[in-house]
């Protein structure tokens, strides 16, 4: 009896290789992980007002909070435009709503498709420069220690 028990104990841990070969290249998993954190990331930059260090993005010009004040708040009672009230990169949402993330066997995505998204994030003539979108030093260490993890079968 205790031969049979060997063999069938020998052979399980043969069947746990196999699938760990056979699921080697298909990484959907961890992608996934890695792209729902990289849009979770976004997200706390667009309420924290933040880029990818946590500096705080360039403050906006009393003008623009004249111009978003004329252009839609106004039709609101009681509301006014104060300095420091106005949210950055936010004056109808569509923007940060337009942040998706998404993964394949192999990649991990996140991004927009509002034209001038690379306006914002990379700076462009008048339009001070407030990344959103980036990996910052942290996720880098964070995703590899993951990657590491995973590679190892201890990521959960």
């Amino acid at each position: 009896m205790k031969a049979k028990f060997k063999v069938i104990r020998k052979l399980k841990n043969i069947e746990k290789r196999v699938n760990a070969v056979k699921n080697m290249y298909d990484i959907t998993f961890l992608t996934g992980k890695i792209s729902k954190d990289m849009e979770k990331e976004v997200d706390m930059r667009f309420r924290n007002e933040v880029d990818l260090e946590g500096k705080p993005w360039k403050e906006l010009k009393s003008r623009s909070i004249i111009s978003k004040y004329n252009s839609g708040l106004k039709k609101k009672k009681g509301r006014k435009a104060v300095k420091g009230r106005s949210k950055i990169l936010q004056n109808t949402g569509r923007l940060k709503r337009s942040i998706q993330a998404r993964n394949t066997r192999t990649e991990a995505i996140v991004g927009t498709n509002i034209k001038y998204a690379a306006t914002h994030n990379f700076g462009y003539r008048r339009i001070p420069q407030r990344r959103f979108m980036g990996l910052s030093r942290d996720q880098r260490i964070k995703y590899k220690d993951w990657i590491r993890k995973w590679h190892k079968g201890q990521l959960k």
